[in-house]
């Protein structure tokens, strides 16, 4: 089942426009099972450090990889080794309205930012999938490690 969902939400993306014909299909990367060495096949070589930009059609693509595993000393990160990717965000350029995913609510628990107004967040824990939107528009999209991976997890309490 939660591979099932993912995959449902990222073809809904898909289908909505979010992937155009020229893009490649970078949907198929996956926290904590995608590589640099797959990345950097499906989309080509960006920076060297532990996170990559790239300028797609349908939008602006971030993923960051594991600077190695867990030690001691570091708090946070995850215990994968190094390269491993960690987190994607994706901005798309055309901004959808967030009904126009037919999320089903009961499954997203919603956070309104205290800090700044007007964003709400809609995130699924289990699936590590969040929808960051602003003015009724979806302005991000993050996907994460889900429930079932958080015992890879290194320490310190994530964020939202």
């Amino acid at each position: 089942m939660n591979t099932i969902l993912p995959m449902f939400v990222l073809s809904s993306l898909m289908i909505m426009g979010w992937q155009s014909a020229q893009d490649p299909d970078w949907h198929q990367i996956q926290p904590l099972r995608s590589t640099r060495v797959d990345v950097e096949r499906l989309l080509g070589k960006s920076s060297e450090g532990y996170s990559a930009n790239y300028e797609l059609e349908e939008g602006h693509l971030f993923i960051e990889y594991s600077s190695g595993p867990c030690t001691p000393e570091r708090k946070g990160g995850w215990n994968v080794p190094k390269d491993v990717v960690v987190q994607i965000s994706f901005s798309p350029r055309l901004k959808k309205r967030v009904s126009a995913l037919k999320l089903d609510r009961k499954r997203f628990r919603k956070v309104i930012d205290e800090h700044v107004g007007g964003v709400i967040y809609y995130i699924n824990d289990d699936l590590g999938l969040t929808f960051e939107v602003q003015g009724g528009k979806v302005d991000a999209i993050y996907y994460e490690p889900g429930k079932k991976d958080e015992h890879l997890h290194c320490g310190d309490e994530k964020q939202l």
